[in-house]
């Protein structure tokens, strides 16, 4: 098992959640933002895609894409990684 699935509370745009976790007594602290993401009603599949394919391509390249949340209403959460630091 490499995944554990942790509740946290709602974020704001560009909030971080830090989450440390030991290994055999080693600690790890990986860092977790969730961005809302327009997904307006107005506009078909394919232009909803092409913007969300753009957002996640221009983010910020120390954060990588974790998951694409389910869409509510206007707006889909997207979760970024902090990349681990070389």
């Amino acid at each position: 098992m490499k995944e554990i699935c942790v509740h946290i509370p709602s974020l704001k745009h560009h909030e971080t959640v830090e989450v440390e976790v030991s290994v055999d007594g080693r600690k790890r602290r990986t860092n977790y933002r969730v961005e809302p993401v327009d997904w307006p009603s107005d506009q078909d599949l394919d232009q909803k895609v092409d913007f969300l394919r753009s957002v996640i391509r221009n983010y910020d390249a120390s954060w990588e894409l974790v998951q694409i949340g389910i869409p509510d209403g206007d707006i889909v959460p997207v979760m970024f990684r902090q990349r681990a630091q070389a």
